[in-house]
C-alpha cells in the first residue's frame, strides 16, 4: 500500500493518538497521495485503494473497543459499513459508505467533478447512486468523497463553509436528489444540470469526517464513539446542509427537520452479533468491510470478548 515515497504519510498514520487525530490528519494523507498519482506508471490510485488506508488507519485502534471484519471477496469498490454499538444501553447505529474519488487533473480545478456519480453496474441495473440512496434500514447511506490536496488549496474551495478536504462526507439522499436534477435535465429543454457532478456544485452537501470518528460530546470514559453522539452530529449536520432542491430554500431547516430520515436516530440494538475472536477478522457473511465501534462493554456475556491476535485475510 505504502511506498518509499509515501514515506511521510505513513508516519503521519501510525503515530495518530486518538481517533479524533485520524479524523484531522486522514483527509491531508489521502490528498497527497491523490496528487502524486500523477507520477504513477499503472494510473490512478483507486477509491479501493483510499478505503484501505482508511481501514488499514483504523487497524490501528483495533482491540475490544474496535473491531475490523473484513469479507471474502477483495474486490468491494470501496465500500464500507460502521456499526456504532452501545452495548450497555442495547443501541446501534448502522452507516453505510460509497467512496468517489475526483477525476484527474485534466480540466481546471474549479470544474473538476467525480465521473463515476452515474455509473451503472450494466444496462440492466439501476444508477448505482439509487441503490446507495434507496439502502433499507438500518443502514444511514453516506458518500465519501476522496479529493486532491491541490484541490482543497486551490483559491476556488480554500477558506469556504463547508470546506473541501482530502476525504469528504454527505448524505447520500442529497447527492442523490442533484444527480437525478441532472438526469431530468439532460432531457429537458432547455437542458440544464450539467455541473450537478461537480465537485464546486457539490461542495454544499459536504461535511468532515469528524461527524464519524470524532462527534462532539464524545463520553469521556470513551475511546471510541458511541452511537448516540455520532447520531446527534449527524442529525444536526442534516439539517444545517444545504438545500438540495429550490422548494427547500424558504424555510427549508424545518422541511429538513420533519423529512430527518428515521435511520438517523439509534434505534434497539440487535443484540450481539459480533462473536470472541480477535479484533482484526475475516467474516464470510459479509459484502464489505465492517467496523465496528463498541462502547458501554459490559463483564457479561453481552459484550464479546476480543483478542488482540490478528486472523488472516485470504
Amino acid at each position: 500500500m505504502w511506498n518509499s515515497r509515501s514515506g511521510n504519510s505513513h508516519r503521519r498514520i501510525t503515530t495518530l493518538a486518538t481517533l479524533c487525530d485520524l479524523a484531522t490528519r486522514l483527509p491531508l494523507v489521502i490528498g497527497g497521495l491523490l496528487d502524486r498519482e500523477t507520477n504513477l506508471k499503472r494510473g490512478r490510485f483507486r477509491e479501493e485503494t483510499m478505503t484501505d488506508i482508511l481501514t488499514g488507519a483504523l487497524a490501528a485502534f483495533a482491540g475490544p473497543e474496535l473491531v475490523i471484519s473484513y469479507p471474502i471477496e477483495k474486490d468491494t469498490g470501496g465500500d464500507l459499513d460502521l456499526r456504532f454499538w452501545n452495548v450497555s444501553e442495547g443501541r446501534d447505529l448502522w452507516v453505510r459508505i460509497q467512496a468517489k474519488r475526483l477525476n484527474a487533473a485534466v480540466v481546471q480545478n474549479k470544474n473538476r467533478s467525480y465521473s463515476e456519480l452515474l455509473h451503472r453496474p450494466s444496462p440492466k441495473h439501476d444508477y448505482q447512486f439509487r441503490t446507495l440512496r434507496d439502502t433499507p434500514p438500518p443502514w444511514v447511506p453516506l458518500y465519501l468523497f476522496y479529493n486532491h490536496a491541490s484541490v482543497t488549496m486551490d483559491p476556488n474551495f480554500r477558506g469556504l463553509v463547508p470546506s473541501v478536504s482530502g476525504a469528504n462526507l454527505a448524505f447520500a439522499s442529497d447527492i442523490a436528489a442533484e444527480l437525478e436534477a441532472k438526469l431530468a435535465g439532460a432531457s429537458g429543454t432547455p437542458k440544464t444540470g450539467a455541473l450537478n457532478k461537480r465537485l464546486s456544485h457539490l461542495r454544499p452537501h459536504f461535511f468532515c469526517l469528524e461527524a464519524l470518528l470524532c462527534p462532539r460530546s464524545t463520553v469521556r470514559s470513551e475511546t471510541v464513539p458511541t452511537p448516540d453522539t455520532v447520531s446527534a452530529f449527524l442529525r444536526e449536520r442534516y439539517v444545517r446542509s444545504a438545500p438540495a432542491r429550490p422548494r427547500e430554500r424558504y424555510g427549508d431547516e424545518t422541511f429538513r427537520r420533519l423529512s430527518e430520515p428515521h435511520e438517523l436516530m439509534t434505534a434497539d440494538g440487535i443484540g450481539r452479533t459480533l462473536q470472541d475472536g480477535p479484533a482484526v477478522r475475516i467474516d464470510r457473511q459479509l459484502d464489505y468491510p465492517l467496523v465496528t465501534f463498541i462502547s458501554g462493554r459490559t463483564g457479561d456475556s453481552r459484550t464479546p470478548v476480543i483478542s488482540d491476535v490478528p486472523s488472516q485475510r485470504g
